[in-house]
């Protein structure tokens, strides 16, 4: 019997509010053919795509021409040798879309592919065969040696720093004092000179009112210099309330519409409501097919990873899942078909409820007015960046 739950009722009610709320009588913003002034704009992945690469195009000049700033201020002061990581960005790849198919989650194999591989997670166990390992990476396009000093997008390789490391620590320690103040170099790099900064509390301690786990310091040198050159809003962010590791931080470039976090809340609580009833579904399903105890986690998951890791490893600090039976396997071989044929059942349950087709539609339909919400404030935002960039090489100029 095929339980398919499209749950969209309040999806398309949410869609409609999202819509409307992004659009207004100056919809154009910086995008000059968003939508004509009255009317609401509407889903257009080419034009929300281009915005986006835009938006990811600004932000690397920003940080690049930063880079430039603070390096003639470091060199004006004699530091003619520095850490190329404070500098290195990688070059956005350009996209072509604003969201793929299986972006929602990929916890759910497909019958075919559980038969196989099961979930992957024997391919990190001991026991391993490193062609079937092989094999299955290639299935699924994973990079096993990608490598940290391998080359990224159209051959930009990671930054030869060997000039900077052939210094002595103390010269390094001189660099990052220029570099950023005296506060915090001592904080991130006082281990140069045998002396520690702050260290951010572990325990289990909850934060509340006006205590923090860490303050970074409030930064100083060519870093500061470059920050009240081209901007007026150093601000420090604080972590929420009640966060069980509170901390501040400073920040200073006005946030991208794309990484705000309200944003992103409001398209994921979108999105949890439209796949809600599928998911009590697929659980009910899984307790029919003898497995007992799943739940869906906060990230809108089965805690699927967490429950092979003990079979495989032993048991880990976080158990928010069913108890392995007391007869699961204990070699190698039987660990794996263990995996296996649950993952068939799991793929069996996905097929019967139709979760991947309703998540797939509710992940879509969430991003659509995701993009859709941001588009005048990302525009805004983007003339912000260039007259930032405009400032930056007049900075550069003098």
């Amino acid at each position: 019997m095929l339980r398919k739950t499209r749950a969209a009722g309040a999806l398309v009610a949410a869609l409609a509010l999202a819509a409307a709320a992004a659009c207004s009588d100056d919809a154009k913003g910086g995008g000059g053919d968003a939508a004509s002034d009255g009317e609401s704009a509407e889903f257009e992945a080419p034009r929300l795509v281009d915005m986006v690469n835009e938006s990811n195009r600004l932000l690397y000049e920003l940080e690049s021409a930063e880079g430039r700033i603070v390096q003639a201020c470091l060199e004006d002061g004699g530091f003619t040798v520095h850490d190329q990581w404070q500098f290195w960005i990688s070059e956005p790849e350009e996209q072509d879309e604003l969201y793929g198919a299986d972006d929602w989650g990929s916890w759910l194999p497909s019958v075919e592919e559980a038969s196989k591989y099961g979930l992957g997670a024997w391919m990190h166990a001991e026991g391993a065969d490193p062609d079937e390992v092989d094999e299955y990476a290639d299935y699924k396009g994973y990079e096993l040696e990608s490598g940290l000093t391998g080359e990224g997008p159209e051959g930009a390789g990671m930054p030869d720093n060997s000039a900077f490391e052939a210094l002595d620590p103390q010269e390094q320690y001189d660099w990052y004092v220029a570099y950023q103040g005296e506060a915090a170099a001592l904080d991130e790099h006082g281990y140069l000179i045998g002396e520690e900064g702050e260290v951010a509390s572990d325990d289990d301690e909850i934060y509340t009112g006006d205590e923090f786990a860490y303050v970074q310091p409030e930064p100083g040198g060519c870093l500061r210099e470059m920050i009240d050159a081209l901007y007026d809003d150093l601000r420090l962010v604080e972590d929420p309330e009640g966060s069980k590791v509170r901390g501040a931080y400073w920040h200073y470039r006005p946030v991208n519409p794309v990484d705000d976090f309200a944003n992103a809340e409001d398209s994921q609580i979108m999105y949890d409501e439209a796949i809600a009833p599928v998911q009590v579904e697929l659980v009910d399903c899984l307790a029919e097919h003898g497995l007992h105890g799943w739940e869906f986690d906060e990230e809108g998951s089965l805690p699927i990873s967490d429950y092979f890791y003990e079979l495989y490893e032993g048991t880990a600090d976080v158990h928010d899942h069913p108890n392995l039976p007391d007869d699961a396997p204990t070699d190698f071989e039987g660990k794996k078909a263990f995996e296996i044929a649950f993952a068939v059942e799991l793929a069996e349950c996905g097929d019967e409820t139709g979760f991947r087709e309703t998540a797939e539609q509710a992940w879509a339909d969430s991003q659509e007015a995701f993009y859709v919400s941001i588009e005048t404030a990302t525009y805004a935002w983007q003339e912000g960046v260039r007259a930032i960039l405009t400032k930056a090489q007049e900075a550069l100029q003098s």
